[in-house]
């Protein structure tokens, strides 16, 4: 072999690795299934279409003012899709003054637990409060309510708005 092509080839694999690094580093935070504009656009889909044909309900003023998404611990009007399974109560509500302020919940009430996920139009996490028999805390945004809150909301999307299925 040549000493060009040694050099080259010795080059050619430096610049490799120092791509597949720096690609590395900026993707490293990045969370594709919630990121990217295919979910964007399924979740405001979801929430115009729970605005539109959802049932009438009302936040609690002790958890919208938890939330933040209540003025003067005001109970917060949603549009509200739910779903009963045993004891355990779901649901995906949207705020009828703020259509983003979404709020999808897991009530166990076995348990006597619920979670409350504040969420914008854009699938994008922002609070966490948790209620245990009957008293609230706001939790820290952690890895594990990062997952919790992701398979939440795909729960919902899935539902309120599936894939369309390719061909």
């Amino acid at each position: 072999m040549s000493t060009f092509a040694r050099r080259f080839s010795s080059s050619l694999v430096r610049v490799v690795a120092f791509l597949l690094t720096v690609a590395t580093v900026l993707t490293a935070g990045q969370v594709p299934s919630t990121s990217g504009s295919a979910t964007r656009d399924r979740m405001a889909r979801a929430a115009d279409t729970v605005l539109t044909a959802g049932l009438q309900a009302k936040i609690p003023p002790h958890v919208s003012d938890m939330l933040g998404i209540s003025p003067d611990r005001n109970e917060c009007p949603v549009s509200q899709r739910f779903e009963r399974n045993g004891k355990v109560v779901r649901g995906f509500n949207v705020s009828l003054a703020d259509k983003n302020n979404i709020v999808l919940f897991v009530t166990d009430e076995a348990a006597n637990e619920q979670t409350y996920y504040l969420t914008s139009s854009r699938g994008e996490l922002r609070k966490v409060v948790a209620v245990r028999e009957g008293t609230g805390h706001e939790l820290r945004v952690a890895s594990k309510e990062k997952a919790a809150f992701h398979k939440e909301l795909q729960y919902w999307l899935d539902r309120i708005v599936p894939r369309s299925k390719s061909k």
